[in-house]
């Protein structure tokens, strides 16, 4: 995904004022997320993203335009290709997917990005979806695959798996507040069942 706003402040613009470092990038872009995770998108700011990375306010204006700019370069940094599956049996391949897509849904979006991207309001939706985006069709992928070859039910909707393997996360994730490996397992283990042959 090509960002608009590069040349225009962001990390790969201009290079006035001191040299960029790697290091204050990583502290406002850790912020960003910081932020995100806690309060969601609408929180990201300049002003809350200083306070939590300790980088000066000014320092933040000469990378990005706005907290727009900020915010979408984060995010789309963040936007991956999953990689290659493991050469591994059907099951694990999918756990493998589900694996890197919780992760991302965990640890890269937190409560606050996933409630935003639940309710859909905000400006930010697509950015955020699109983090999570690659994972979710790799494993659609990876089922179909191994509909074609015969290693998983003829009628499978791949589409409807992921959706239900998604939205389970979400679903302990509102009744518990956190989503342990063991659930990851007993979701499989369950989700299996009505895959396999």
């Amino acid at each position: 995904m090509a960002d608009s706003t590069a040349g225009r402040g962001s990390p790969q613009g201009s290079k006035r004022g001191r040299p960029r470092t790697r290091t204050t990038d990583d502290k406002i872009r850790g912020a960003v997320l910081e932020v995100l995770h806690s309060h969601g998108p609408g929180a990201v700011n300049v002003e809350s993203v200083a306070a939590a990375s300790g980088v000066a306010k000014t320092t933040i204006y000469r990378r990005f335009t706005d907290r727009e700019d900020m915010l979408r370069n984060t995010l789309t940094a963040l936007i991956d290709d999953p990689g290659e599956p493991p050469d591994a049996p059907t099951r694990d391949k999918i756990r493998w997917a589900l694996d890197s897509t919780w992760h991302q849904m965990a640890d890269v979006l937190g409560s606050g990005g996933l409630a935003a991207l639940i309710g859909s309001s905000d400006p930010y939706t697509e950015v955020i979806r699109g983090v999570i985006a690659p994972y979710t069709e790799a494993m659609a992928m990876l089922i179909r695959a191994d509909v074609e070859v015969g290693a998983l039910r003829p009628d499978l909707d791949a589409d409807a798996c992921v959706s239900l393997l998604v939205g389970a996360y979400l679903g302990e994730l509102v009744r518990r507040g956190s989503v342990d490996e063991k659930f990851t397992e007993s979701c499989l283990d369950l989700m299996w069942v009505a895959m396999r042959l």
